[in-house]
């Protein structure tokens, strides 16, 4: 763990797109913590399935040193690294724990890759992507208010100037935080996978919405007021949709945590009053 830390801590200090890795860093071993109290009891015994966890992730590390050794520190290779760092890692728990203490551990275990970027063959034709489809949104939208503007790849023709979707503009931030933020608390506050699985959806929906207005507002702000008046905004706007986000991911969660205790009293009292004749 510490390793790929130490390795993973450059992206986190060197790449803004990158610096919530330090966060969920925190979180994933607050996650072990928890996992800790609730383990099951040690059973020191090797099984084919730790073996086999264990070659897997020496098999990993091994092919992520050859390739950084060849073309250095690369998000591919650190993506391989993860890979085998926890697989290594998952072999060890079940060596102590079994299968129960994969079970246990395996959320904290996987939230780690979180913290890890995205290998570049993913990540640039994704955040390629959400920029031309939020440029299509935002342009449906300027024309509906009756602005007149047009999409040129990945930017905004409006009548009084060119806007462009960059990368922070995407929306892939709003993303990666509601994916974690959702993961996590979903986790923590639900015990239906189902439910953890729609505060999830939820979550990201939330953070695709709040990136739509963030873009239609300076794209607004840009034709009525200058270009210029984009600098003024940017950063204020950013961190408006971050807290709304948040607000909604929190709220959600709520929500979903009050139907699930609804439901089990429901099923408590189903239970309780016994079959009916």
């Amino acid at each position: 763990m510490v390793w790929l830390v130490s390795r993973a801590r450059w992206f986190w200090s060197h790449n803004p797109e990158l610096q919530f890795g330090w966060v969920v860093l925190v979180l994933c071993l607050y996650l072990f913590f928890e996992a800790w109290e609730k383990r099951p009891a040690p059973r020191w015994q090797w099984r084919p399935g730790g073996v086999a966890l264990i070659l897997a992730g020496l098999v990993a590390l091994f092919f992520a040193q050859i390739y950084q050794a060849a073309y250095g520190v690369t998000t591919e290779g650190m993506s391989a690294l993860g890979v085998g760092a926890v697989l290594f890692m998952a072999g060890n728990v079940q060596y102590v724990f079994g299968r129960s203490g994969i079970n246990r551990f395996a959320f904290a275990l996987g939230f780690l890759f979180l913290a890890l970027p995205i290998p570049e063959t993913i990540y640039y034709p994704l955040v390629s992507g959400l920029q031309s489809k939020v440029a299509a949104v935002n342009v449906a939208l300027l024309n509906l208010v009756g602005i007149p503007a047009e999409q040129v790849g990945n930017a905004i023709r409006l009548p009084t100037c060119v806007v462009g979707i960059d990368e922070a503009c995407s929306g892939i931030r709003s993303l990666q935080s509601a994916f974690m933020a959702t993961l996590f608390i979903g986790y923590l506050t639900l015990g239906k996978k189902s439910l953890q699985v729609t505060l999830l959806i939820l979550g990201i929906l939330a953070a695709i919405a709040g990136n739509l207005i963030r873009s239609f507002f300076l794209s607004y702000t840009a034709n009525s007021r200058g270009p210029a008046a984009i600098q003024s905004w940017h950063d204020a706007a950013g961190w408006a949709i971050l807290c709304f986000t948040a607000v909604a991911v929190a709220l959600f969660a709520w929500l979903l945590n009050k139907v699930e205790k609804s439901m089990a009293g429901q099923r408590s009292a189903a239970a309780e009053s016994g079959p009916t004749r």
